[in-house]
């Protein structure tokens, strides 16, 4: 059976009345009598009980009234449905954000005072594939690949205790570090390889006495004497806590490149796209380098 048949169905056995039926279809009569039919010969049951020029529902017609009345209400309703389903798809910008979190963070929060309507799904999970928009590191001397875009360079301090050996220098170099207990992200996230490929082209292996999920977790660590840390120039808050300083590295000076990758589905958004911009005119607003120099 054809879904028109049952529409056209749906038609006679509400007006009970095949021309009626027809006018309502913006169609010819007889195009209905014979859908009708034919719809009896493929379920081999008469729907109506004719008289004369007059037809009604039979027992075996108000049964299927009653099961498609459902069936096609569901069906008319799937176009709006998709369209509500593509405009939610359109304003919600699903982002990966390896690194740079927190940065990031406070760009959208700004981009929402703009764009209430745009929605963001964020994920900071290395397993996470299903993104329009993802951001990372990689380091100084690594080449951008085909279909990654620089967004700005930062280079590292050193966070180290203000009761610590270096507190009163105005600079460290990295060698001079290698005794100390460090104080590091978790293993797999994108500063840590890098931090530690650092250390490694200095000559040492860095001591990481402990291991966090989260910046603020390493800040508290610094700042409570148990080690010193590497802390992104950019990426991360200054730490607002006057038990840790900041130090620049002077020998090696320790950078590192946050690069952006859309998926094709942002590529085909056009609020990632939208946003994409934002974010670029934001980093530049707010003086975070985007030179490769």
């Amino acid at each position: 059976m054809e879904l028109f048949q049952l529409k056209y169905f749906m038609a006679v056995a509400q007006y009970q009345h095949m021309t009626k039926a027809a006018e309502s279809l913006h169609i010819a009569q007889p195009a209905v009598s014979q859908a009708i039919r034919h719809l009896e010969e493929e379920l081999q049951v008469t729907l109506f009980d004719r008289e004369n020029r007059h037809i009604s529902l039979n027992d075996c017609g108000r049964l299927l009234q009653k099961r498609l009345a459902p069936v096609l209400s569901a069906l008319d309703a799937i176009p709006e449905e998709l369209k509500e389903a593509t405009e939610e798809y359109q304003s919600t910008i699903r982002l990966n954000l390896r690194s740079a979190a927190s940065l990031i963070t406070n760009c959208i929060i700004a981009y929402r005072d703009i764009h209430p309507e745009v929605k963001f799904k964020l994920s900071q999970k290395r397993t996470d594939l299903v993104a329009d928009y993802y951001i990372s590191a990689i380091a100084w001397n690594e080449e951008l690949e085909p279909n990654q875009e620089l967004l700005f360079t930062e280079d590292f301090y050193m966070a180290v205790p203000a009761d610590s050996q270096f507190a009163k220098d105005s600079a460290v170099r990295l060698e001079d570090t290698y005794n100390s207990p460090y104080i590091s992200l978790e293993s797999g996230r994108p500063v840590r390889a890098i931090c530690d490929q650092f250390c490694q082209e200095t000559g040492f292996d860095p001591h990481i006495v402990y291991e966090s999920d989260n910046p603020e977790s390493v800040r508290n660590l610094i700042a409570a004497g148990l080690g010193i840390g590497f802390w992104p120039q950019y990426s991360w808050e200054r730490p607002d806590d006057d038990r840790v300083r900041l130090l620049p590295i002077e020998s090696p000076v320790g950078r590192r490149k946050i690069v952006v990758t859309m998926s094709q589905s942002g590529r085909d958004n056009p609020a990632v796209q939208e946003f994409h911009r934002y974010v670029k005119n934001w980093l530049i607003k707010n003086n975070v380098s985007q030179s490769e120099e």
